[in-house]
């Protein structure tokens, strides 16, 4: 097999292009070979890979030497593998060659040892492949593609490629670089910059540094470069005397060769692989600097930079440049006072002094007193040690100077709080807090004023005075003559001066204010003097004799009477109210509604207070007194616009203008009658009763029985009295207007009527009624009459094809005796209901009513009626020359006292309503029973 292999390997080196003779063992039977593979336990991490040179180990070995357990690369392709019992030794790498007699360079030394010192100690296979192959590389005993990273795989060859890249670079011989400060200040932390530095100059990332110091604190014994290869490690210089000196190793770094190892037995010798170990060298640097003692900087601010005289003043002091733990003895001095900031110096004598012992940083020194008005200076002294230079702060120094200031206080007294019009007035002022400084006094006395709190002080003063104050005292004003009604106050105040800060007095302080007291009067004017229910009335109020005084009028409205002599303005008033009166002048009132119809009356009044004397209003003053008369409106609306004979109904009464005025409503019904047209409400009543109305609302009456067929109609009055005008409904009103339903009569047997039609033109009484009426009773006759009293178009013609119906008409009103609507005796003709809708109506039913048959004239016009059915066509010809179509959409039968109300209703859609007698025929009474209903739409 290793015949074989050493076959196919020469025919591949000579079959492949520029192919270098690689050197190879004059024995080619390897003892720990079988099978191409290591058959001595030798190899370490690493992989066997096949490629174009046969099966190759790409690792590294272990075991194979005496006392070396880590790793170790061949230097020798081809060559036997390592074996135990080939007796490695060491031997120097100075004039290392390669197996074909190639000298090593020391470059590619120090390059191969930099890749297994960095790389080639691990247990990661792709790692020792590269080592593996990167050390073949240096060897130069590799042919063409032989020692080719991509023959072991992707991730050995990245590795390889890392280890190409960084080798040049990063290889020794190293050299530390140490970089201080040339002087330091003692006890202040500084720092150091360590680099070490490859043979090519660039800074070695992640180099485990050993530090030792002398002179210095803190220092850290190790550090690593990190991945930029510079560390900056802080100290603290201890030894101003003998100054610094660090000194920096780096005992782990890549020496400038392996460790190279050669078996020694004779066969091995000459036929064995040599082995490389990793090697490591040690490089150390130092550095030194001079320590100095540290220099002080102070800076101070006093504070306040402004106070008053007699209070402590402190120092904030901030010392810079001391050592950390420094503490100093700091001498504290105040000078002053001085009329003038430039004025200040720090010679002589100082008015105050004090020590105490800060550290670094900020302090602030023992307080001290600026006993009078003017300017002041601090100067500190720190003391000097072995460790830092004595100092003392320049004077004088802007920021060390603070001003002391007086704050006068102003006490006062009037001379009298309470006066009247022409009496005089002074101030006591007692002024302290001077410290011996000399302040003028402005007095100013402000007035007048509606009231105390309406003080403002501002503006133009009523008098204007003042003083000079030497020293802490009592001064009095001169006196001021007050001629007006109200409230007046002094201010004293002093401004600001050099040294002396404002000072005022507080505006309307109460032992500062008089007032001069007020005789008010009262004159007063209701703004109407006859209204009607819930009509809103104020009152306007005159006030004299206040001056600027404010007051509060208290007004009170009483009411409501029956007649002006029962007026009384005692008790309990209708409403109260209060007006804010802010001196001499006009003032109304706020609106009150007036419910009821009476007499009301106003009174107003102030009540006496220190300020002002009292006064009222005479009671039911003319000028103060409003007549209230009600003027009702009364709307109607009855209960049902159509019921059947023997229903009863009742009207709903709408009243308004009564305001909560109590009235008695009369009712009356009148009926019934055969028309609209026919009604009347003069005669006797059917019928009179009564609604108690509590004011406005609405009301209903009591309910009445309707006997008999025809149009009944309600009419109500309210009786006019002192307070409550006549109100009065229209007489035949639409809304008051109700239906007892007639029957239709039109089968042999029936009573024949002979009732004359009325005009179908609406009267034009009736048009008067309507636009009397309120809005409720307008808007009920609109719901139920359609077009009543506006109907001028009259049907003339009837007409049904497919019933053979062709028939005239008349118009027909109610036989109020038979209770049944009037058909014309003609049993040809056909009756129009006059007052129920017309052709061209916008609603309602056109009622047409026709015989059925006569005993003795036989078929009437609508005999043939019951045959109608849905779809056929009615034609109703007018006298407007017009022919309207109606289609029919039903045909019912009822019994005739059960005739629908909708029958006779005008409102609804617009439809053609058709009756006639139907039904089975009862010979005991001699008529028919029911009615047959056809009713018909507009086409």
């Amino acid at each position: 097999m290793l015949r074989r292999l050493l076959i196919l390997l020469t025919v591949a080196a000579a079959l492949a292009p520029a192919a270098a003779i690689a050197a190879e063992p004059p024995n080619q039977h390897d003892p720990c070979a079988r099978g191409g593979r290591d058959s001595c336990a030798t190899t370490g991490v690493g992989q066997y890979r096949t490629y174009r040179y046969g099966l190759r180990w790409f690792g590294d070995y272990r075991g194979a030497i005496d006392g070396v357990a880590g790793p170790t690369f061949c230097l020798d392709l081809r060559y036997w593998y390592p074996g135990r019992s080939y007796d490695f030794r060491p031997s120097s790498a100075v004039g290392l060659h390669n197996r074909a007699g190639d000298p090593i360079s020391a470059q590619n030394l120090r390059r191969m040892s930099y890749a297994i010192w960095n790389f080639g100690r691990t247990s990661r296979r792709a790692n020792q492949g590269a080592v593996m192959l990167y050390v073949h590389k240096m060897m130069g005993d590799g042919a063409t593609g032989e020692v080719d990273p991509s023959a072991a795989g992707a991730a050995v060859r990245a590795v390889y490629e890392r280890i190409a890249r960084d080798a040049p670079r990063y290889a020794g011989p190293y050299r530390i670089q140490v970089g201080l400060p040339g002087t330091l200040p003692v006890r202040r932390t500084a720092s150091l910059t360590v680099r070490v530095l490859a043979y090519s100059g660039a800074v070695v990332p992640n180099a485990h540094v050993t530090l030792k110091a002398t002179g210095a604190d803190g220092l850290p014994a190790t550090i690593d470069t990190g991945s930029d290869g510079v560390a900056h490690p802080q100290f603290t210089p201890t030894d101003a005397a003998s100054g610094m000196r660090v000194t920096a190793s780096a005992g782990r770094m890549a020496a400038l060769e392996p460790r190279i190892y050669v078996p020694a037995r004779k066969d091995a010798a000459r036929n064995g692989q040599r082995l490389a170990a990793p090697a490591s060298a040690a490089v150390s640097a130092s550095a030194s600097a001079t320590v100095r003692p540290a220099q002080l900087t102070v800076t101070t601010a006093a504070a306040p930079t402004t106070l008053l005289a007699g209070q402590p003043s402190r120092d904030t002091v901030t010392i810079a440049g001391a050592y950390h733990g420094w503490t100093g003895q700091v001498a504290v001095r105040l000078y002053g006072p001085f009329r003038s900031q430039a004025a200040v110096s720090c010679i002589g004598v100082p008015v105050a002094s004090t020590s105490y012992q800060p550290g670094g940083g900020p302090s602030t020194t023992p307080p001290l007193v600026a006993p009078a008005p003017g300017w002041y200076a601090y100067q500190l002294s720190v003391a000097g040690s072995a460790g830092v230079a004595a100092l003392t702060t320049a004077c004088p120094d802007a920021g060390e100077t603070f001003k002391a200031e007086v704050q006068p206080v102003l006490g006062t007294q009037i001379s009298e709080q309470s006066s009247l019009a022409g009496d005089a007035v002074s101030d006591s002022v007692a002024v302290s807090g001077l410290f011996g400084e000399s302040v003028d006094v402005a007095a100013l006395l402000y007035g007048p004023y509606p009231s105390p709190d309406k003080a403002t002080c501002a503006g133009a003063p009523f008098w204007t005075g003042g003083y000079t104050a030497a020293a802490d005292g009592t001064y009095v004003t001169a006196p001021v003559t007050l001629t007006v009604p109200g409230y007046y106050t002094y201010v004293e105040s002093i401004p600001a001066g050099d040294f002396a800060r404002p000072a005022t007095a507080p505006c309307a302080g109460a032992t500062e204010t008089t007032v001069v007291r007020g005789r008010p009067a009262i004159q007063t004017q209701v703004s109407a003097q006859e209204a009607t229910p819930g009509t809103a009335i104020t009152d306007s109020v005159v006030v004299s004799g206040l001056g600027a005084l404010s007051a509060t009028a208290n007004v009170a409205l009483y009411g409501p009477f029956a007649s002006k002599d029962a007026i009384r303005c005692d008790g309990a008033p209708l409403s109260t109210t209060t007006l804010a009166v802010t001196g001499d002048g006009t003032y109304t009132s706020p609106p009150t509604a007036l419910a009821k119809a009476g007499f009301y009356a106003y009174q107003e009044s102030l009540a006496a207070t220190p300020a002002y004397e009292g006064a009222t209003t005479t009671c039911a003053d003319t000028a103060e007194t409003t007549f209230v008369r009600a003027q009702p409106v009364v709307t109607t609306l009855v209960s049902s616009a159509v019921v059947h004979p023997g229903s009863s109904i009742s009207d709903h009464i709408g009243v308004t203008g009564l305001g909560q005025t109590p009235a008695t409503v009369q009712v009356r019904l009148f009926g019934p009658f055969a028309s609209l047209a026919a009604m009347r409400c003069d005669g006797v009543a059917l019928w009179k009763g009564s609604v108690n109305a509590t004011g406005d609302g609405r009301f209903t009456s009591a309910k009445v029985k309707l006997s008999r067929a025809g149009f009944y109609t309600y009419r109500e009055q309210i009786a006019g009295t002192l307070r409550i005008v006549d109100a009065q409904t229209a007489c035949g009103d639409v809304a008051e207007t109700s239906l007892a339903s007639p029957l239709i009569l039109t089968g042999r047997g029936d009573p024949v009527t002979h009732v004359l039609a009325a005009s179908t033109a609406a009267p034009a009484r009736s048009t008067a009624r309507a636009a009397r009426s309120g809005s409720a009773a307008r808007s009920g006759s609109a719901a139920r009459s359609g077009s009543a009293g506006a109907t001028t178009v009259k049907p003339t013609h009837v007409r049904i094809p497919r019933l053979g119906i062709d028939a005239p008409i008349s118009a027909v009103d109610i036989d109020t005796r038979a209770g049944a609507l009037a058909i014309p005796e003609d049993i040809d003709r056909v009756g129009w209901w006059q007052d129920g809708a017309a052709p061209g109506s916008a609603n309602g039913a056109i009622l047409l009513a026709g015989h059925v048959d006569s005993a003795a004239r036989g078929a009437g016009a609508f005999y043939a009626l019951k045959s109608a059915r849905r779809g056929q066509t009615v034609t109703v010809t007018s006298d407007d020359a017009k022919a309207r179509s109606y289609r029919i959409t039903t045909v019912r039968r009822v019994r005739k006292a059960a005739l629908p109300a909708s029958t006779f209703s005008r409102t609804g859609p617009r439809r053609l309503v058709l009756v006639t007698c139907g039904g089975p025929f009862d010979a005991n009474v001699g008529h028919y029973r029911d009615n047959i209903i056809v009713t018909a739409l507009p086409r």
